[in-house]
């Protein structure tokens, strides 16, 4: 790789002896001496640094610089301004604030003035070679997201089919088969039961992070989404004789957001709550805020969260030392999947837990 140098002076000399000082076999070197002139080669030659003098009739350099720096072509490009105006602070200030990386000062010094090209030549070259591996890394996580779009896709509708005929032959089978089979049918149900949670979560985590998902916005009513969260976690909640409960602020109106969506946040978290807290608790969801902005509590009295594990319970995968009362399985992916439709609504959820006194996962959107 060749770098292309700009080198921009009104004045004819000072570009031949700058050119005399860089030129080697690796740089292509451009001149110019004129603000217009240089604009013109930045936006059709691909730079890695230009040395752009100050002082110049017509365009300054601090315009020039200016404009550079608000091209998408041409803002990342390196720019030392070359003066020989006096080291005045207001003077190199309003280089740096243009978007100068450096400056050199006439009379050039020659180890100088080569040393911190070819410093910034090697910037410029590090951040490009970054630059190509998040592009890499980009693509590689949109292969990985359809792969795990289509895997989860794919495999659904069996493990669909065999929750559906094990139930089926659990009923059935009424009470003329052994306790043993029974146990054993139980097993293949609730296992079948994790993986489809874990392929749900992962396709959801797949839609969300290659941009698939868009968002349905429209008013909601927080009354009607408390009714149905709390229709859909009843059964798990009556097992462990867990009462569910909620209550909403007068002031809060309807705001606009994805119905589905923040149902499922609300599922999720409702969800956890039940597997890790003990059996003759009670969860609550609160409701507070406007139309603008709404923030919703849900509130336990399970076994808490040690300060140390907040931080991570967000992160995909992420897993802490509390376990769930009565053995339910997790995946690690729904609070991660919870954050980002959170984050969709322009809005954000934290945790306030300690041990032995439950938790409040907090979250509000807008």
């Amino acid at each position: 790789m060749k770098h292309k140098i700009l080198l921009v002076d009104d004045r004819p000399e000072n570009l031949y002896s700058l050119e005399s000082m860089l030129m080697e076999d690796d740089r292509i070197i451009f001149k110019a001496n004129s603000g217009d002139e240089a604009l013109k080669i930045a936006f059709q030659e691909d730079l890695s640094l230009i040395l752009l003098d100050v002082q110049m009739p017509e365009m300054d350099g601090f315009e020039v610089a200016n404009m550079l720096k608000s091209t998408k072509r041409t803002k990342k490009i390196p720019i030392v301004f070359v003066t020989a105006i006096s080291k005045e602070k207001k003077y190199m200030l309003q280089g740096l604030d243009e978007g100068a990386m450096d400056y050199l000062f006439k009379p050039l010094d020659t180890d100088i003035t080569r040393s911190k090209v070819n410093t910034l030549l090697q910037f410029f070259a590090q951040q490009k070679e970054i630059e190509q591996k998040n592009n890499e890394l980009l693509k590689l996580n949109e292969e990985k997201n359809f792969f795990l779009g289509m895997a989860s896709h794919d495999l659904r509708n069996p493990l669909g089919n065999i929750i559906t005929l094990s139930s089926l032959i659990s009923q059935d089978i009424g009470h003329n088969f052994p306790d043993e089979y029974k146990n054993y049918l139980e097993v293949i149900m609730s296992t079948s039961r994790r993986m489809l949670e874990m392929l749900n979560n992962i396709l959801d985590v797949s839609k969300i992070e290659s941009g698939v998902t868009t968002l349905d916005l429209a008013p909601i009513s927080v009354h009607d989404l408390f009714q149905e969260c709390i229709s859909c976690n009843k059964l798990p909640a009556d097992k462990k004789k867990i009462h569910l409960s909620y209550s909403i602020a007068d002031s809060t109106g309807k705001p606009y957001a994805d119905k589905g969506q923040i149902l499922q946040v609300l599922n999720n978290l409702v969800s956890n709550a039940i597997k890790y807290s003990h059996p003759s608790t009670a969860i609550e969801l609160t409701a507070e805020g406007s139309s603008e902005e709404i923030t919703i509590h849900i509130i336990d009295q399970g076994q808490g969260i040690p300060e140390s594990e907040h931080k991570v319970l967000f992160s995909a995968f992420s897993k802490t030392s509390v376990r769930s009362t009565a053995g339910e399985g997790s995946t690690g992916l729904g609070l991660n999947i919870v954050k980002k439709i959170v984050e969709a609504h322009h809005g954000r959820i934290w945790v306030k837990s300690k041990p032995g006194e439950g938790s409040v996962f907090p979250f509000l959107f807008r």
